[in-house]
């Protein structure tokens, strides 16, 4: 298998390799694999250059099956502002993942001031040393600077992508934030006893491209109950804030 990609294109399908095989399940595609492919093929195949993907929210109601996988899109609507595309990635003949992503034309900024949160006060990431993967090869790479993965406390880190998405086809500025993704869940919601919930979706949203490999997270909310969590956190890259990724999650316990 490719070691370089988490899928290899073939035709109209995606071939999922090694590195895209899930955790929670073994003959399973992961969160972040899945999220990713569907977020940069609609971008890709809908975006244009002066047309922004401001928010993409996908739907995964089913495991997706470690198996080729194929992403059908359909426009919703095209105007002058703001253009709307759904899509549904089919594996095995099954719908496993819904999509919609919002395109949305810039302009000039209006007058007057907004409230918003300070820039964060991170350092560069190539001044901090990398995370060690631990149990699992991650295939992406993590710089903490406060707290950690589990700490119930304030956490912050920088991310940076180790492969392509798709083999041989570079990994463009829409595709590294949407394979970023899904980390969301992983990050608000891990506590001092692990990873003890799975997200059912992803929200991304974005003002801006990201520039260059590194993504900054900052956790900005987790709240819980009945076994349901909610969660969400700021982005950013070396020049500033890029938007916010939020996530719904259920506890991963057996009844």
């Amino acid at each position: 298998m490719n070691e370089t990609a988490f899928f290899e294109r073939d035709g109209s399908s995606f071939v999922p390799q090694e590195a895209a095989r899930g955790w929670w399940r073994h003959d399973s595609l992961h969160g972040r694999a899945l999220v990713g492919l569907m977020g940069a093929h609609i971008a890709d195949r809908h975006g244009a250059a002066d047309m922004l993907p401001a928010r993409f929210t996908i739907d995964m109601f089913r495991l997706a099956p470690f198996a080729p996988a194929r992403i059908d899109t359909h426009v919703v609507r095209t105007g002058r502002r703001m253009a709307l595309v759904e899509a549904t990635m089919v594996v095995q003949n099954e719908a496993v993942a819904r999509a919609t992503m919002q395109f949305l034309r810039p302009a000039d900024p209006p007058p007057g001031q907004v409230w918003g949160p300070a820039p964060w006060d991170a350092p560069d990431p190539e001044s901090l040393s990398p995370l060690s993967n631990g149990k699992h090869i991650r295939h992406f790479e993590i710089r903490t600077f406060a707290g950690h993965l589990g700490a119930v406390a304030p956490k912050r880190l920088w991310m940076r992508e180790t492969l392509a998405l798709v083999a041989g086809e570079p990994l463009g500025p829409y595709a590294r934030a949407a394979l970023a993704a899904d980390f969301v869940s992983a990050f608000v919601h891990a506590g001092d006893a692990g990873i003890r919930y799975i997200n059912s979706d992803v929200t991304l949203h974005l003002h801006r491209l990201p520039k260059g490999e590194w993504i900054g997270f900052e956790a900005t909310g987790h709240e819980a109950s009945g076994g349901i969590a909610v969660g969400h956190c700021r982005i950013h890259d070396r020049d500033g804030a890029l938007g916010f990724i939020a996530c719904t999650a259920l506890a991963n316990e057996r009844r």
